[in-house]
């Protein structure tokens, strides 16, 4: 996009408004807090227009949390804000209707900035910009600065490069050309202190006794590794521990799951790029939830009241969705940490041998 592309298509709608709104997904990652943080700051250069980052759910992942304090990134949860006070809303690293943001009914918003694949619902916003071309959002409004000219504050630099590093994975998971050259403008002005601080943070006891769990009842069905975490405390951390076991040697599909404040949320990771880990996510949930992604990765969440009254059992039925879709024929499901005796407490879901 051009510099006066973005002057025409995005700016001009915003001038003259009285403050925007720039929402993230719920449960923010570090793509959709720099993406919005930057967008802040580029609206605020470029027109002077006061805004207020907000998001749905927490920040939970310790790693996120020293991101926000460390960089100095204002946001508030959701719930404190009037959505209908705003002259205009933002969404970042997501689209309206899709089931991870919450906009209140007959709101729309003005601005979509997003690299998943479009959904209609995003279609009636003013401005739309959607490129599955891009392994994040940030990469998109790297561009924007870059483009417009604008002196780059370091605090924004260092947010928007680690939220392309976070969400490809060091450059190595959907990434392009046009997210390395993202890095490479961001990277004299990235503080390196800080990027360190926020990418290699204390953790808690509780996230390692979590971590315990997962890996104490984590099965493997031949390439396929299935685990459910039963201690969340924020909905991220089923990705995160997706993340950790995909790295297992020989897997090639991963997928985390657990029920949180009544939702039952799971992450799909895989190693092959042709396998289109989205389109599994949104198959194995429909009817039931919603779910989608990229190639290798993606997430889902059903609410299970709203399940509960088309099926009785959803957990089991996206698990045998799942291993039908993934699981080789004739896979008998092993732990991960073998059973040490009879005597011990953990012990195969009785899906696991459905």
């Amino acid at each position: 996009m051009t510099k006066q592309e973005i002057e025409e298509k995005l700016l001009a709608p915003l001038k003259g408004k009285r403050k925007v709104l720039i929402l993230t997904h719920d449960n923010p990652d570090p793509d959709a807090i720099a993406a919005a943080f930057g967008l802040k700051y580029l609206l605020k250069k470029t027109l002077g227009t006061p805004c207020i980052i907000a998001y749905g759910g927490i920040i939970g992942r310790v790693e996120n949390q020293t991101m926000v304090k460390t960089l100095h990134i204002d946001m508030v949860p959701l719930s404190e804000v009037s959505v209908r006070s705003f002259s205009a809303i933002a969404l970042v690293d997501c689209q309206p209707h899709t089931g991870n943001v919450n906009l209140p009914a007959g709101i729309n918003p003005a601005i979509v900035i997003d690299h998943h694949p479009l959904r209609k619902s995003a279609e009636k916003a003013e401005f739309v910009d959607v490129r599955r071309g891009v392994g994040s959002a940030s990469t998109i409004v790297t561009q924007y600065i870059r483009h417009l000219g604008l002196p780059l504050d370091r605090e924004v630099a260092t947010a928007l490069y680690y939220g392309i590093k976070s969400d490809t994975r060091d450059l190595g998971r959907q990434s392009t050309d046009v997210d390395v050259r993202a890095t490479i403008f961001l990277f004299p002005f990235a503080l390196q202190k800080k990027l360190a601080r926020i990418e290699h943070p204390e953790k808690s006891r509780e996230y390692f006794v979590k971590l315990y769990s997962v890996l104490s009842n984590a099965r493997i069905y031949g390439d396929v590794v299935l685990a459910r975490v039963d201690l969340i405390g924020w909905s991220e951390m089923i990705g995160q521990f997706a993340d950790e076991l995909v790295q297992i040697e020989g897997i090639r599909w991963c997928m985390c799951y657990g029920r949180h404040n009544g939702s039952l949320i799971f992450s799909i990771r895989t190693t092959r790029t042709s396998y289109m880990a989205g389109v599994l996510a949104h198959k194995i949930c429909h009817g039931i939830g919603k779910g989608g992604g990229h190639e290798t990765y993606a997430a889902g969440k059903i609410d299970l009241a709203q399940a509960l009254k088309k099926v009785k059992d959803p957990e089991d039925i996206l698990l045998k969705r799942f291993l039908k879709e993934t699981c080789p024929k004739g896979a008998e499901p092993v732990m991960l940490i073998p059973l040490k005796d009879k005597g011990d407490a953990r012990a195969l879901p009785a899906e696991a041998n459905a």
